[in-house]
């Protein structure tokens, strides 16, 4: 017999979309309306996701080392973690008083001297070696003079730079309050509170979710591991080959390519424009120094090494995470959490391939169950 189009079962499926709907269009009616409360709500997560997350990612870092020292006897918990913060802020003390003095040095060194050298060259010696010809840039810098660029550009961007570093000052200052007690806590009930977490989860999904909670662990706490390996390694090669070739500020150029090196694919050229543009600006001016192209030369080996050498010796085997989806992390969550969601763009990535290939192997598991169950059921 033929099911007719406005049966019971039709007419009830139909009214159950219409109030889904329904509900979907007044759940966006309100939140347009209280567009001020969901941005309070969603600063409120922001403030609490950052220095959690923080906590969990530098825990994966240092909680290998609180195993290993339990393992060598040194117990309870509570003295092998103070032994952990006791060597950590040794080893950033010691960084800090070591290298602080000679970056400083640099930095003096380059405003008492170099910026004056530069900003006279660029309002008169500029005008002769100028790639467009002297006609042109005096064009320009008349442009410039009547229009008061320079001026106008610098009462703009100072309020609003004053205000952004207004902003964010209150925030930082607040994570790093909270950032130590967060960790001290988080590590001293490392095993407790992943317990807990899986206490959440029905107990028929608590197995799957404490193999994917193991290997989030794992996968992250590894890559920042690496990635921490990676920055101290490339940042001291090429602070070292930067003073080989005479490149004045090694200390500064080589310490911004460590610490850029953590942002996939803009970093290497975030790290590569300082030292080209005052390569090229000195040797214009006539100073000592390699050319632009020598250390354009440099960074592209140091990117060729980090790459093909270093990557592979110390993060072990490869993440393996398409380009694609760390690019769309770096966007997406960097324009949600600013410089903080895109320097941790990369393990949230790793993240997100680790989940896509657990529910994966879960799908595959349950085909094949299926199909030796089917297979029983028709023989």
């Amino acid at each position: 017999m033929r099911k007719k189009l406005f049966s019971d079962e039709n007419l009830t499926r139909i009214i159950k979309i219409l109030v889904i709907a329904l509900l979907a269009l007044a759940i966006l009616f309100m939140a347009v309306q209280f567009s001020d409360l969901w941005n309070w709500v969603l600063d409120a997560i922001k403030a609490v996701i950052v220095p959690v997350s923080l906590a969990y990612l530098i825990s994966l870092l240092v909680f290998p080392l609180i195993k290993l020292l339990e393992k060598k006897g040194i117990g309870p918990r509570g003295l092998s973690l103070a032994i952990v913060f006791v060597l950590v802020a040794g080893i950033i003390f010691a960084a800090f008083y070591f290298l602080i003095p000679l970056i400083v040095n640099e930095i003096r060194d380059f405003f008492e001297t170099d910026l004056v050298v530069i900003t006279d060259y660029i309002t008169t010696d500029m005008r002769v070696d100028f790639i467009l010809g002297p006609d042109i840039y005096d064009k320009i810098m008349e442009y410039v003079t009547e229009t008061d660029l320079v001026n106008n550009l610098l009462n703009n961007l100072l309020p609003s730079l004053l205000t952004s570093l207004t902003s964010i000052a209150g925030p930082i200052i607040t994570v790093l309050s909270v950032l130590p007690f967060l960790l001290i806590y988080y590590l001293l009930d490392y095993e407790m509170i992943g317990e807990r977490l899986r206490g959440i989860v029905p107990q028929k999904h608590e197995k799957n979710a404490a193999e994917l909670g193991s290997r989030l662990n794992q996968t992250v706490g590894n890559y920042l591991r690496g990635q921490v390996g990676l920055m101290i390694a490339i940042g001291s090669v090429a602070t070292v080959v930067y003073a080989l070739i005479g490149l004045k500020y090694y200390y500064v150029f080589g310490i911004i390519v460590g610490l850029t090196n953590i942002i996939p694919y803009f970093g290497a050229i975030i790290a590569a424009i300082p030292p080209i543009v005052y390569a090229f600006i000195a040797n214009a001016m006539g100073a000592t120094g390699p050319q632009w192209f020598t250390v354009l030369g440099v960074n592209l080996i140091l990117q060729f090494v980090e790459g093909n050498i270093f990557q592979p010796i110390i993060m072990g085997k490869a993440m393996e995470i398409h380009p694609l989806i760390i690019l769309i992390s770096i966007l997406f969550f960097g324009s949600l959490f600013g410089t903080l969601g895109v320097v941790f763009a990369s393990p949230i990535a790793a993240s997100i391939r680790v989940f896509t290939q657990f529910f994966k192997e879960l799908r595959l598991q349950k085909e094949a169950g299926d199909s030796i169950k089917g297979a029983k059921d028709s023989g």
